[in-house]
């Protein structure tokens, strides 16, 4: 059995943390004070899986002077690569920062706010995770010294074999929803099913079901539900870390 965790919002609660960055970071580049429920809407409409990208598209709607409906009508076409955002803002004659200086000063909120966040599957469900799997992994789109710092910080690291970051990808193009990470992921490890992957976004479910596709294989989604996300189509849905447990021993009989 092979099982595959994203962290952001299945291992970690970010509610406090990244989801902080993203409105420090919108109200910084736009001199304005956002409202964080639009910001989020905006991230899980168009599924951004990217939290720098989120914070872009969310310093486009704070510089636009729409209103937040009539944003993402008009947000629809240029939502799925990150070169028609600033396509977007120059046709807005918006003044969008460098994407790296937005890196950065994201990646300086991040540093302000990551000790608030939480671990959500405990140690105790970790564990047996680990003992009835084969191989687990991660597959996430922080960065490494993000996911190092809570990873440490949380003494995790012991229930992973393997971990992909969003260091290892080297084109955004090969982000969630690509079906590159686990193709990536794949290369180092035998596919034997079953196989999990334990998501939350819509970004994680259309990876697995581009590598299903592409490669004729049988990932499973299990969908961590939030108050976001719980019209996503999936098997196997779970609300409490016991449900993940109970699905995994339940394939192991």
């Amino acid at each position: 059995m092979i099982n595959i965790f994203d962290v952001d919002g299945v291992l970690i609660d970010v509610t406090k943390s990244y989801h902080y960055s993203i409105k420090d970071t919108v109200d910084y580049f736009s001199q304005k004070d956002n409202n964080l429920k639009d910001l989020l809407d905006i991230k899980l409409t168009f599924g951004i899986n990217n939290d720098w990208d989120a914070s872009l598209a969310g310093i486009i709607y704070a510089k636009s002077g729409l209103n937040l409906e009539d944003f993402k009508k008009l947000f629809t076409a240029y939502s799925t690569k990150l070169e028609d955002f600033y396509k977007l803002a120059k046709e807005l004659n918006i003044n969008l920062p460098s994407y790296q200086e937005l890196v950065e000063y994201f990646e300086d909120r991040y540093k302000v706010h990551r000790d608030k966040e939480q671990l959500i599957i405990p140690h105790e469900i970790l564990k047996q995770v680990r003992e009835l799997s084969d191989v687990v992994g991660v597959i996430t789109g922080r960065p490494f010294q993000d996911l190092d710092y809570t990873f440490k910080l949380f003494d995790i690291y012991k229930y992973f074999d393997f971990i992909i970051t969003e260091d290892d990808i080297p084109n955004p193009h090969l982000r969630k929803p690509s079906s590159y990470p686990l193709k990536t992921f794949f290369k180092k490890f035998d596919y034997k099913e079953p196989v999990f992957y334990i998501g939350d976004t819509i970004a994680d479910l259309m990876m697995v079901y581009n590598y299903n596709r592409e490669e004729g294989k049988n990932i499973e989604f299990i969908l961590y539900q939030n108050n976001h996300n719980y019209n996503l189509p999936a098997k196997y849905k779970i609300k409490q870390p016991q449900e993940l447990l109970n699905i995994i021993k339940g394939v192991k009989k």
